[in-house]
């Protein structure tokens, strides 16, 4: 007896074959449909985004030329930013850039747990004077002290910046770290007593 004649006829065949062609239609689908659709769906999403990048670019560079303007005459009218430490010798300009981190060490909500004068370079007409300081805080406030070393007038420079903190300090905003850096600032002249 072949296999033909061993499967049902009438209705109960027809019901086979309706659910042989649903399972057919079903892994026809599973295997080359519904991976179709994901990779259309995903292609559109790339292209959403890259149209929403496009546009607000465009929106950048248009508006260029006034934010151009904006900074032009800020810089106009812009005080003069301090280069330079005043003082008569290294040792005075070093305790002026001294009072200035522990200023700005407090303004950020810390303070320096020590500080080690650095010896002074001749950098052409410069005079380089510097500090290595330690400070324990969260990182806001050593972001923040950064930030105002950075922006601070006279100009100052961090070099060998080291933070160290515990394994999981980066999910605790507020974990206590411990942050050694060296602070260069310079004066005008030549060497000095």
């Amino acid at each position: 007896m072949s296999v033909v004649a061993r499967l049902p006829g009438g209705r109960a065949g027809q019901g086979l074959a309706v659910l042989l062609l649903v399972l057919v239609v079903a892994a026809v689908w599973g295997a080359v449909g519904a991976p179709l659709l994901d990779l259309y769906a995903e292609r559109a999403d790339a292209l959403e985004r890259r149209g929403t990048l496009a546009r607000r670019m465009e929106q950048v560079a248009g508006d260029l030329p006034r934010l151009q303007g904006q900074a032009g005459a800020g810089a106009l009218g812009a005080v003069r930013k301090i280069v330079v430490f005043e003082g008569g010798s290294d040792a005075v300009a070093g305790a002026a850039l001294q009072q200035m981190l522990q200023d700005l060490a407090a303004k950020a909500g810390t303070s320096l747990s020590s500080v080690e004068a650095l010896p002074p370079q001749q950098l052409g007409g410069y005079r380089q004077v510097g500090v290595r300081v330690a400070v324990n805080a969260p990182w806001g406030a050593l972001v923040g002290l950064l930030q105002a070393i950075g922006e601070g007038s006279p100009q100052m420079l961090v070099d060998d910046l080291q933070i160290h903190g515990p394994v999981g300090f980066i999910r605790e905003a507020n974990g206590p770290l411990s942050a050694s850096l060296a602070v260069m600032g310079f004066r005008a002249g030549v060497a000095g007593p």
